[in-house]
């Protein structure tokens, strides 16, 4: 399996969280069919350079082709990804609400979903995939991405984004927020990210509780618990049941058959928890 990582540069350093890409192009490149992305804050910029992939949100039955370009929310649910000979997919993944800043339109109810990369950033992104395409490198491909994606940067929606910003901050660092400040700053925050500030906190916890796991297999759920803010053990195993479709215990179960790599002491920085299960196998060893 090809696969990359870069962070951006400059401007675009703000907004994007980084760059990656995969291709399979034989039998030997998958080790399991169905792989498993939980929930995060960031919404996905994806280029399918090859043969159609498989999304599923929720339920890894109910399989639906993604085609060409689109734009895709990982929020609530778990969503599952068929892997298959031919795929190469290029994808840009953002910081919470840094897409926003370079569309008109909100994204409001816009969560477990994947559309077409036109319905947020105009028609003259139709031509994208194309010219992607017709590219070799991945690092031409970012290049490019870049040339055409700068220009669509509106400066007055990067205002309201670091209000968000802000609010983020205190949002995570005090347990008590006015009322009336929330209620302020939840209909910018569901505009420019798609989720309430609720949700946007389940959802770091929960990846939080998942990194936490990873790198202390022997914790407790009541210490965990209690360290993440959860009202008591039943509360962070129903939330993370809810947002990962596993219970910690079997979570644990299967983290502590990860093995150390060097192409994980690499790529880290990057790769969240539930692909650590696959960079760990035998195969990467």
């Amino acid at each position: 399996m090809l696969i990359h990582y870069k962070k951006p540069e400059g401007l675009l350093a703000t907004y994007i969280d980084h760059y990656w890409e995969k291709k399979m192009e034989d039998e030997s490149d998958i080790p399991y069919e169905v792989e498993t992305i939980f929930p995060e804050d960031q919404l996905v910029i994806t280029f399918s350079l090859g043969n159609d992939y498989y999304r599923a949100v929720q339920n890894p039955v109910e399989f639906t082709p993604i085609l060409g370009a689109t734009i895709e929310a990982l929020h609530t649910f778990p969503t599952y990804y068929k892997h298959q000979v031919g795929n190469h997919i290029f994808g840009i993944k953002f910081n919470l609400g840094g897409l926003a800043c370079f569309s008109n339109l909100g994204f409001k109810n816009f969560n477990n979903e994947n559309v077409p990369l036109d319905k947020f950033l105009g028609q003259e992104s139709n031509g994208w995939l194309t010219q992607l395409k017709n590219l070799k490198t991945f690092e031409d491909r970012i290049s490019l991405f870049e040339e055409l994606f700068l220009p669509l940067f509106l400066p007055e929606r990067a205002k309201k984004w670091k209000r968000l910003q802000e609010f983020v901050k205190t949002l995570t660092s005090q347990s008590d927020i006015n009322a009336a400040q929330y209620k302020t700053i939840t209909r910018a925050f569901i505009e420019l990210t798609g989720i309430t500030p609720k949700e946007y906190l389940q959802i770091k916890r929960i990846n939080q509780s998942l990194a936490y796991f990873a790198q202390n297999k022997s914790s407790k759920n009541q210490e965990l618990a209690e360290l993440l803010g959860f009202y008591d053990t039943a509360h962070f195993n129903h939330t993370f049941k809810k947002f990962t479709g596993k219970t910690p215990q079997s979570f644990v179960s299967q983290i502590e058959q990860m093995q150390p790599n060097e192409f994980v002491e690499e790529f880290k920085q990057y790769i969240s928890p539930e692909h650590l299960l696959y960079y760990s196998s035998k195969k990467h060893q």
